[in-house]
């Protein structure tokens, strides 16, 4: 769901950058944080959004200290515990993998991941490849906005595309 950023103040809290906006995790009350000494789960003790960021005040994260040590760690939380989002956005882990087709229904590729770019994050489409472990040959990224992205099924893990030619060439390079 996001990176812990920072800290703010003596008294602990981490600041945490999220792919969602920060105000859809509030209501939140537990969270997994990946950090350099392994992973652990917290309780939140109090939560607020500060600009563009969550911030976090978590049982057992005393002191300034302890809260810079944990910049950069990855801030997870389950599924079955994450805000709705409203409609038309999704978890960037709901995407992944989806198969993405043109508007015939032919396959261009899976979706590997999501690039944050502003205003229409971008779609990494791998294609090439399989779901047998096949390695991928390229990778084409396709803007995620409503002029190039005209359908996202989730319940059939299938997003439609309608990507001009001179955008897919644009646009495409060698994965790896």
């Amino acid at each position: 769901m996001g990176r812990v950023s920072g800290h703010r103040g003596g008294g602990g809290e981490i600041t945490v950058r999220t792919l969602a906006a920060a105000e859809n995790w509030l209501d939140v009350m537990r969270f997994r944080i990946d950090g350099s000494s392994g992973a652990s789960f917290y309780e939140v003790e109090s939560s607020r959004a500060y600009r563009d960021r969550l911030v976090l005040k978590l049982k057992g994260i005393a002191g300034a200290n302890e809260a810079a040590g944990l910049r950069g760690a990855r801030v997870q939380v389950a599924r079955a515990e994450a805000p709705e989002l409203p409609e038309g956005e999704h978890y960037v882990a709901e995407l992944v993998g989806m198969q993405v087709v043109d508007h015939t229904g032919r396959e261009i590729g899976r979706v590997s991941g999501v690039i944050g770019a502003g205003d229409a994050d971008v779609l990494r489409v791998a294609s090439g490849g399989n779901e047998e472990g096949e390695e991928e040959t390229e990778e084409i990224l396709i803007p995620l906005a409503a002029r190039y992205v005209t359908d996202i099924d989730v319940t059939q893990r299938r997003i439609e595309v309608n990507v001009p030619p001179e955008l897919r060439e644009l646009n495409r390079r060698p994965s790896g």
